[in-house]
């Protein structure tokens, strides 16, 4: 198409109408279960499978919530005038797609919704019951998320008598066309995984003895937030070893199961060096298990 063809085309026809007949398999999106927050503006490049999804999990382009109980609709309706005389309605506006999600994970988890909430930052994917997942397509034909307008958190609500404890999020998904013209989906007949196995990340608590001069060991505890829960079976590269800004690479890795903690080996340290420890990154260690943790800074003493 021309440019000249192009500038000031109105399209007031009907060539993009769909057939209506019902031949064929039904689809519809079932109770919303889970929820993937995913790198705005994002397009997934391959085919779909548990591994390609775990490793946008680790690399942070994927954000995964379960636990989803409640999954309603709160769209406003649209816009419609009716025409002063003659009492003609014609629609005006559609307004965007509107839910609240309702979860049951507990406080941890509402603090985690607290840190996502903001306005345009991700784009949504769903998965439901049935396991299947619902996306979008660019007019390209790229698949990607449903684009995030409002993503805010709600009130913590504890547990009431027989009411359950809730944590809730509402949002926005704010380009129509891009459900009521390009919703797609992958039917669980399709996946390789089930939505659940898609666990989200955990958050390590870390903290490192005291380090003193001519020391080559730096001994590390890693706790789940619950403080009771130590996280074993990580390796040598799992951890994050900077020194005076510069990367140490532990030579050895070693866990007591007595004490709960972990022994890095490393170079000798010296008096006044600065060593942050952290684990590396987002990690999926060998039991499919992601974690992530803070970062801990500690001065050599003599």
């Amino acid at each position: 198409m021309s440019l000249e063809t192009q500038i000031n085309t109105v399209n007031c026809g009907a060539s993009g109408v769909l057939g209506t007949g019902l031949a064929g398999c039904r689809q519809d999106r079932k109770r919303v279960t889970a929820l993937g927050l995913v790198e705005k503006g994002f397009v997934f490049a391959q085919e779909i499978t548990k591994d390609y999804m775990r490793s946008l999990q680790e690399d942070g382009t994927l954000i995964m919530l379960q636990g989803v109980v409640s999954f309603e609709d709160s769209t406003a309706d649209d816009n419609i005038i009716t025409r002063a005389g003659s009492g003609i309605k014609v629609v005006a506006g559609k307004n965007p797609y509107e839910h609240t999600v309702t979860f049951d994970n507990g406080i941890n988890f509402h603090k985690a919704l607290t840190s996502l909430s903001g306005y345009g930052n991700y784009d949504l994917i769903l998965f439901d019951v049935d396991n299947s997942m619902f996306f979008t397509v660019t007019k390209s034909g790229n698949p990607k998320g449903f684009t995030l307008g409002m993503f805010e958190n709600g009130k913590y609500m504890g547990a009431n008598g027989t009411d359950a404890s809730s944590q809730s999020i509402l949002l926005q998904l704010i380009d129509r066309a891009e459900i009521d013209e390009r919703m797609s989906w992958i039917t669980s007949s399709e996946l390789d995984f089930s939505y659940a196995e898609l666990t989200g990340v955990n958050e390590v608590l870390v903290s490192v003895d005291p380090i003193v001069t001519a020391s080559t060991t730096i001994l590390v505890s890693a706790f789940l937030l619950d403080k009771t829960h130590p996280v074993e079976g990580l390796l040598v590269g799992d951890f994050s070893v900077i020194r005076n800004g510069v990367a140490v690479v532990p030579s050895a890795v070693t866990y007591s199961s007595t004490t709960k903690k972990y022994t890095l080996t490393v170079t000798a340290n010296t008096t006044a060096d600065v060593v942050e420890v952290s684990l590396n990154d987002i990690i999926l260690t060998l039991a499919d298990v992601l974690y992530k943790s803070n970062t801990v800074t500690v001065v050599v003493t003599s």
